[in-house]
């Protein structure tokens, strides 16, 4: 038998349900335009770099910081203010969604998923970097 090796995107393709109500909602990638380098937001990309850089790249001014360390607040000094407004985007939206519930979970007052995610940002005209 072989093994399928994961790829890099597989976990932001995958379907999300979130185990309870959190205070993140889904935007639009228009939306999120319209928060795009405003002071008191964050923009966060929870994917591997690698899968950033192989697939949609990543929005600028977007911090790219893992799962995990979101999930354990193991969050760079920006984060310390729980007032910030946090959006997050992955390829698709899934793992954007997950980390909006961490986030929320935190006690982050306001946060925010790109619907569709960098995906979306992109069909919308919008630039990221690789």
């Amino acid at each position: 038998m072989f093994k399928r090796k994961k790829s890099p995107t597989s976990s932001c393709m995958a379907p999300f349900k979130p185990a309870a109500q959190v205070n993140a909602r889904a935007i639009s990638a228009v939306t999120a335009a319209h928060f795009h380098n405003r002071a008191g937001v964050e923009f966060v990309d929870p994917r591997p770099a690698e899968a950033i850089e192989e697939t949609t790249g990543l929005i600028p001014g977007a911090r790219n910081l893992s799962l995990s360390d979101i999930e354990s607040d193991a969050l760079p000094p920006a984060f310390a203010d729980r007032s910030l407004h946090v959006i997050t985007t992955c390829l698709a939206g899934p793992t954007a969604a997950r980390a909006a519930e961490a986030f929320a979970k935190l006690g982050f007052a306001r946060v925010s998923y790109i619907d569709g995610g960098t995906t979306a940002w992109l069909e919308a005209g919008l630039p990221t970097y690789r």
